[in-house]
């Protein structure tokens, strides 16, 4: 028998499944077996939404196979022949923080209040019963939750100890529901503890005729940006098994066991290197000495549809870079003009999961995987060429420096969030808990974090309060949001 005639039939639905699940990430972009995700414009992080996807219609890859095969044709193949990795099944205690984890948490005068929530509107027909059978199941697998802080180190507790709350917020006007959503969110907030536990809390909140909503709230040393995109996707997939099909051990490495092999291997700054920083903000790289967050200044920047769109497929097709380098461009050229200075010195926080070594799989890992790298630029001439400095420096593994003084922007990119008609669980609109306590500091004098959400490039700036004026953010902004248009505008270099 021709294997290849056997074969063939079981690789083309592979393949179909496989367009299905990068079209629908990547918007409803068509996707043919020839096409390659990066060129649709899939990145890093998108990666690791096509395969909580994919394993809900049973196919199973890492982020290391689509690098390496990156058209649907390739990695149909690929995953044909897939099985899973080896994991670990328990790591010792006394797990190393990573460099981003004490410079962004443990320095902080409150770091029980570094956290990270997320609110989502729950499907109408979902059973609150089949939610809090769930939820357990999905959370303990992951030994993230299980961390607790242990001076210099963290620790692994016995159990989660996660509950979910149920809360009638239904009754009252929608002002005094949305009052309580804010009221509630807050004390569960405020109950996490990294030293004693729990690190994650969660409520069912009924508004009565605006729906349900759940909120899950964690300290950011049990997750990352990243995690809550596994979460939501594991937690659709449990709620629609049976609870005798649950899910039992997670499938990939668990993060102690990526910690105590990657993270504390992780390069830390070397020797200081002057330049890039701002007069204004002279406290130490390392003790956080920033003002408050309560002082600080924010501005909030969405750019429209279409100039999103623009700069997406300029990135892409023109440039050959991801939105991230678009980002950092704008963000060096709003600092110069702002602040009048002509190099810019910036932190850039990555997911970090793109990274995970050999041997090691943490496509579907909770946990902080942040890397930190401080990058130089100097704004000026056509946009093309600034956008591809700055991804040169993004990426280039040698590129990386140190300076004497706080670098003048911390540069958070989130990459891309879809919203998929019926999902389960979506992002809802009501104000909840803040994740930074107002006493805790700015790691940066500029600390801007960038998503696209749907149509739209969504931009948060916080300028220091000890910014000249005190007030800087919306001038940051607006000059943020010019240079987008210039970027997307031109001129061009002449290949």
């Amino acid at each position: 028998m021709d294997m290849a005639t056997d074969v063939r039939p079981q690789t083309d639905a592979i393949e179909e499944l496989l367009a299905a699940v990068w079209s629908e990430v990547l918007d409803g972009t068509p996707v043919g077996p020839a096409d390659n995700f990066f060129d649709l414009g899939g990145d890093s992080l998108l990666i690791l939404e096509t395969i909580a996807l994919a394993r809900e219609e049973g196919l199973d890859y890492t982020p290391l196979d689509l690098i390496e095969n990156q058209t649907v044709a390739e990695l149909a193949a690929r995953v044909t022949a897939a099985t899973a990795p080896l994991v670990e099944a328990e790591v010792a205690d006394g797990i190393p923080l990573t460099f981003a984890q004490q410079q962004l948490c443990t320095r902080q005068p409150h770091p029980r209040y570094v956290t990270q929530a997320v609110l989502w509107r729950v499907e109408d027909d979902l059973d609150a019963e089949v939610l809090a059978q769930a939820l357990p199941a999905v959370l303990d697998p992951h030994d993230s939750f299980r961390l607790r802080l242990d001076g210099s180190r963290l620790r692994l507790a016995a159990d989660t100890g996660f509950t979910l709350e149920r809360l009638d917020l239904s009754g009252g006007t929608e002002r005094e529901r949305a009052e309580a959503v804010l009221r509630e969110t807050t004390r569960l907030q405020r109950s996490l503890d990294p030293v004693g536990g729990p690190t994650v809390r969660g409520a069912l909140l009924d508004l009565g005729p605006a729906g349900r909503r759940l909120f899950l709230t964690a300290h950011h040393l049990a997750v990352d940006s990243a995690s809550w995109r596994i979460l939501r996707g594991e937690l659709a997939a449990a709620c629609r098994r049976p609870a005798r099909e649950q899910p039992g051990q997670q499938a990939t490495t668990p993060y102690g066991v990526w910690a105590q092999r990657i993270g504390a291997t992780r390069p830390v700054p070397g020797p200081p290197t002057a330049g890039g920083g701002l007069p204004w903000a002279p406290w130490g790289r390392l003790d956080n000495g920033g003002e408050p967050f309560s002082r600080a200044t924010t501005a909030r920047v969405r750019t429209p549809a279409d100039l999103t769109a623009t700069l997406l497929e300029l990135a892409r097709r023109d440039l050959g870079t991801g939105m991230d380098s678009v980002v950092l461009a704008a963000v060096t050229t709003a600092v110069a003009q702002v602040y009048g200075t002509d190099l810019v010195a910036c932190d850039i926080e990555r997911h970090g999961r793109d990274q995970a070594g050999a041997g090691t799989d943490i496509s579907r890992t909770t946990g902080w995987f942040t890397d930190l790298r401080t990058v130089r630029l100097a704004p000026g001439g056509p946009a093309e060429r600034l956008v591809k400095s700055a991804d040169h420096a993004l990426h280039d593994p040698d590129g990386g420096v140190a300076t004497r003084t706080v670098p003048a922007a911390l540069v958070n990119y989130l990459g891309r969030f879809t919203e998929r008609p019926q999902e389960m669980f979506a992002e809802a609109e009501e104000t909840f808990a803040d994740d930074r306590h107002p006493d805790n500091h700015l790691t940066h004098p500029v600390e801007v974090h960038a998503a696209v959400n749907g149509a739209h490039l969504v931009t948060v700036l916080t300028c220091d309060g000890a910014a000249p004026d005190g007030q800087r953010a919306q001038e940051l902004a607006d000059a943020y949001a010019a240079a987008l248009e210039s970027i997307a505008a031109g001129p061009r270099e002449e290949a």
